[in-house]
């Protein structure tokens, strides 16, 4: 008798250990992805308009948990329809070869202060780089809410062609900050 109890006592276990993290996904509002970047000695700042972000979060096993951000290149907006278009040009983001920009994290990991952080890479023109992603996980009432801030260096992705190499007018680093809605997804 005493085996078959230990026998379900490890089954049981071994079952919750090798459960998936929950699922959540984006909220079709509440949503901002924002950059800064300094042109011509002055902040200039524009946010994405279509992006998707989906997590697995499990705080009791956070190198089974991944997060998995879709950025839509052409959704760019700085409220200056020309500055808008030239982005968008083989010079800077190259929008028509490179339409999307993604963030792949295969875990999350606690940092030396405690902090909780995406350990991925990040890919903008097909060139792909290491970025832990600083986040903040507030629980919601159906899930989370993600936050964070990071800065890139626009040359390390080619974003800066022929004359936009250059750091002399568009500084090189740009400022990310994020927050992002997330629900529980049905399994």
């Amino acid at each position: 008798m005493t085996n078959y109890i230990a026998l379900a006592m490890l089954t049981l276990l071994a079952g919750s250990a090798s459960a998936a993290p929950a699922r959540y996904v984006q909220a079709a509002s509440g949503n901002s992805l924002a950059f800064t970047f300094t042109q011509l000695d002055a902040a200039s700042t524009g946010h994405f308009k279509t992006f998707a972000t989906e997590l697995q979060y499990d705080e009791s096993n956070l190198a089974q948990s991944t997060l998995l951000v879709r950025v839509m290149i052409d959704s760019l907006d700085t409220q200056d329809t020309e500055r808008d278009e030239a982005l968008k040009t083989t010079d800077l983001f190259d929008a028509k070869a490179f339409p999307a920009a993604t963030y792949v994290a295969k875990s999350l990991a606690r940092n030396a202060a405690g902090g909780l952080e995406a350990v991925g890479r990040l890919t903008i023109r097909g060139l792909s780089k290491d970025l832990r992603l600083p986040l903040t996980l507030k629980p919601t009432a159906n899930g989370f809410e993600l936050s964070g801030q990071t800065s890139i260096k626009r040359l390390d992705f080619g974003v800066g062609q022929g004359d936009w190499k250059s750091t002399e007018s568009v500084g090189d680093d740009v400022k990310l900050q994020y927050k992002v809605i997330l629900l529980k997804a049905s399994t």
